[in-house]
């Protein structure tokens, strides 16, 4: 029988939402809710016992959250690995129930005549950057969300020019007045696609459209990039990552989740990754894979060559591949 994870039941269920997501060994759990409070004891709760779990059926997992909206803790992440009957989990909620929806816009306009590069601090909280041909200024739109009025206050979007850079940093104050809690402050931001993106992001889903070369040093939640118009330099927690129409290399520190590449102009190096299967395809020059814990690797339409120095526990497919074919003895296409 799977083992079962379970809380305590003293408040109505239907206060909260639960969604469940497989992902090969990767189950992805969110939890919504009306309560901040309630959301934070809910997922020690899942915490405490995913502990047990490891305990009793030996099951490594990783876990990590991100409250970044004013209803939600929007990703908890449980990678588990060798449980063959899978996992039931049932959680019946116990908390005293305090909203936190406190909430307000902040925006900040930059002119872009001169610059070349935008560096972009953007904390917790979701992240969308679109390139807007026409655009001669950096628009930065956010939604702040905190539990109090006074930890609202205090979070801001701050701007500078320094020559030919702009720097944009969300500022997030502690939650003082509920501990445990984090602020958040989600970001649109509208660019010309020349701008060159230095960018750290903690936590949150983040969207990149349209956009120039790119360094990207990412925590945790999913990653969604469309048109790059350079290069792609990505160092990233954890978190599934689509990546498409990339006019340049494309380099990958993963820490796991699922990676998915398509239609590069250059080569791809993926040094270092976590669990999670990657998928390439059309990727115009080599690719080479370094150190892998597991998941499958899958390459069709490579225009160099293709390298897999090691692959833990999981398969490697290929074909299509122009090049050279190095990968561990005892795998098979």
């Amino acid at each position: 029988m799977p083992p079962m994870l379970a809380a305590p039941a003293h408040v109505p269920l239907e206060s909260f939402r639960v969604n469940l997501g497989f992902n090969r060994r990767v189950l992805h759990l969110a939890l919504r809710g009306d309560s901040s409070e309630g959301l934070r004891r809910l997922s020690h709760g899942v915490r405490q016992r995913l502990r047990s779990l490891r305990r009793n059926y030996r099951v490594p997992f990783r876990v990590a959250e991100a409250y970044d909206s004013p209803f939600s803790v929007t990703a908890v992440p449980v990678r588990v690995a060798r449980l063959g009957v899978g996992i039931a989990i049932v959680l019946l909620v116990g908390c005293t129930l305090r909203r936190m929806e406190q909430t307000a816009t902040r925006t900040v306009h930059v002119p872009a005549a001169g610059a070349t590069v935008l560096v972009l601090n953007a904390g917790a909280g979701n992240l969308k950057v679109q390139g807007v041909s026409s655009a001669t200024e950096v628009l930065v739109t956010g939604t702040a969300h905190a539990a109090t009025v006074a930890t609202l206050n205090g979070i801001r979007i701050a701007s500078r020019r320094a020559g030919d850079t702009i720097l944009v940093s969300a500022i997030l104050p502690p939650s003082r007045h509920d501990p445990g809690v984090t602020a958040s402050l989600d970001l649109t931001i509208q660019l010309p696609p020349s701008l060159a993106l230095d960018v750290v992001d903690t936590t949150g889903e983040s969207t990149f459209r349209n956009v120039g070369t790119m360094r990207l040093r990412h925590g945790d939640g999913g990653l969604d990039i469309d048109t790059v118009g350079g290069s792609l330099d990505i160092t990233d927690g954890g978190g599934d990552m689509v990546v498409a129409n990339v006019y340049g290399d494309v380099h990958i520190v993963d820490g796991g989740g699922a990676i998915y590449l398509n239609n590069i102009a250059g080569s791809v190096g993926i040094p270092q990754d976590g669990s999670g299967e990657i998928q390439l395809s059309s990727i115009g020059g080599d690719v080479t894979v370094g150190s892998k814990s597991s998941g499958e690797v899958a390459a069709r339409g490579i225009g160099g060559n293709l390298v897999v120095r090691a692959n833990g526990n999981g398969s490697i497919e290929y074909r299509d591949v122009k090049g050279h074919v190095t990968i561990p003895a005892a795998r098979y296409h």
